[in-house]
């Protein structure tokens, strides 16, 4: 797919129309010919339209309104109204996209929508497409079927570009507060309370239906660095990148990430827009973020072709598993994280009592690879890689995995976040904590032979170690009641599917 200059649009029977929640900025909305069917915002009982409303109007009302406002997605007839029109001016075919059915009830809308254009206009085809997006990552898959038609393609070779975009299409974004999440009760007021106490700059992904964290920096510029850092591994050649920069009423931020953009990656193309006020409604003032996707997505370094050596050891340990459970249409990947002693292993006995799952317990996998591990850096390279080469062919297959390992550091958590996303399966990280005390008393109880050699000394050197999670997760108590504590973590996953 090329820049915008590249291709100029033709006259064709085919209609691209998208809600407003992609935040296309008007020029390539003209320039593309895209109709916009606007969501609302209901603010203190009165409707506003997407657009409706300055910038300058909706912040007044945003900060003033007696009660959070709060957004509704378009009615079926709204989309019906544009469909008449865009018949009525020789469209034959309309190609209709909405943000993910997960954040809205737009895609709905829109299918009742085209069932009643269908009943209406037997001439019209109408096909709508669920892009799984949300705000620039869904107006990328808008745009990029806006220029298959522009160049003369057809609806369903327009359909087929944007669900290729769609499926690589990244979002990552910065809050500057948390004040309009509390607001809108996605988050408890404690929460934004204790962020505004540590003056906490969240930052959050949205990828394939789910909304994330991927850090809690502090201040804005780290922000800045650590959605460059979510966005490097995953950009390819320069030449393929697209990146689209967006904000809410801070320009200034915007400018400095559509810099650092330009510098560190050089895309081929680099769009910059606003948040519309329904998507704003949330984030709030100071929002910035970026949408972006590659026409070549590169090939994570973890998913290359593992060494001969890593290939025997990731057998060996398959070995060592035992029956493996069933395979499922898209398998649960639980990684928990804890220091030695916090109750780990009892609570990966009880969930799998529960949940057929496959275990793969670190110093057990050592074992059975090493008869005399000596726990050196490049010994346990080896254990990991191989131990990461074998979750992913299980995920692969469709096997449930846990993995039980301290899992202490983000360097050591993010290949396996890459991994479920790779494969499409259903990340949940588990933070196991109890008490000091207990931790280092069960670790001086253990009887000789146990698959852990962790000590007091490895326990303390382990804690000043540990980071915090940047991924959502879950937090049990494992010195508490470790099968109602599992009986969470299998409802969890319910929750998830």
């Amino acid at each position: 797919m090329q820049p915008d200059a590249a291709t100029a649009p033709t006259p064709s029977d085919v209609a691209i129309v998208s809600d407003s929640s992609s935040c296309l900025p008007e020029t390539l909305l003209r320039q593309y010919d895209i109709r916009v069917v606007p969501l609302a915002l209901l603010i203190d009982g009165e409707l506003f339209h997407d657009g409706q409303l300055t910038p300058a109007e909706f912040r007044t009302k945003l900060e003033t309104a007696a009660r959070p406002p709060s957004t509704t997605a378009p009615a079926p007839g709204e989309f019906l109204e544009s469909f008449r029109d865009l018949h009525s001016r020789g469209k034959r075919e309309i190609l209709c996209m909405t943000l993910s059915s997960s954040y809205s009830g737009t895609h709905s809308a829109a299918v009742n929508a085209a069932d009643m254009a269908l009943r209406e206009m037997a001439d019209l085809r109408v096909v709508v497409l669920d892009t799984g997006g949300l705000a620039m990552a869904h107006g990328l898959a808008v745009l990029a079927a806006a220029r298959i038609v522009a160049a003369g393609g057809n609806l369903d070779e327009a359909a087929a570009e944007a669900r290729t975009v769609a499926g690589r299409a990244h979002l990552v974004g910065a809050l500057d507060t948390m004040l309009y999440l509390a607001k809108s009760g996605r988050v408890p007021w404690i929460v934004h309370w204790a962020a505004s106490m540590l003056q906490i700059k969240p930052v959050l992904v949205a990828y394939d239906g789910r909304v994330r964290s991927f850090g809690r920096p502090r201040t804005m510029t780290n922000a800045l660095t650590r959605m460059i850092r979510y966005l490097q591994p995953r950009a390819g050649a320069p030449e393929k990148l697209h990146v689209v920069v967006a904000h809410y009423d801070s320009p200034d931020r915007a400018a400095q990430l559509v810099q650092r953009v330009r510098e560190e990656l050089n895309p081929a193309e680099l769009v910059v827009t606003e948040f519309t006020p329904v998507m704003s409604v949330h984030a709030g003032p100071g929002f910035v973020g970026l949408a972006f996707y590659s026409d070549s997505p590169p090939e994570p370094e973890a998913a290359r072709a593992a060494s001969p050596q890593t290939e025997k050891d990731a057998i060996l340990l398959e070995k060592s598993l035992g029956d493996l459970p069933a395979p499922v249409e898209r398998p649960e990947f639980i990684v928990l994280s804890g220091l030695p002693g916090a109750g780990k292993s009892r609570l990966a006995d009880e969930i799998a009592a529960r949940y057929p799952i496959a275990i793969l317990e670190s110093d057990q996998l050592r074992r059975a690879l090493l008869e005399r591990p000596a726990y050196s850096p490049m010994e346990s390279a080896r254990v990991f890689e191989a131990a990461h080469a074998l979750i992913e062919r299980l995920l692969s297959c469709g096997v449930p995995c846990l993995l039980d390992a301290t899992n202490l550091r983000e360097e050591h958590r993010r290949p396996l976040y890459l991994i479920a996303e790779r494969v499409s399966a259903r990340l949940l990280v588990v933070a196991v904590e109890a008490p000091e005390d207990v931790a280092l008393g069960r670790l001086s109880a253990r009887a000789a032979g146990h698959p852990s050699d962790a000590s007091a000394a490895v326990f303390e050197k382990m804690r000043v170690e540990a980071e915090p999670i940047e991924h959502d997760h879950l937090v049990v108590d494992g010195n508490g009641d470790a099968p109602v504590e599992a009986e969470r973590v299998v409802k969890e996953l319910g929750a998830r599917s």
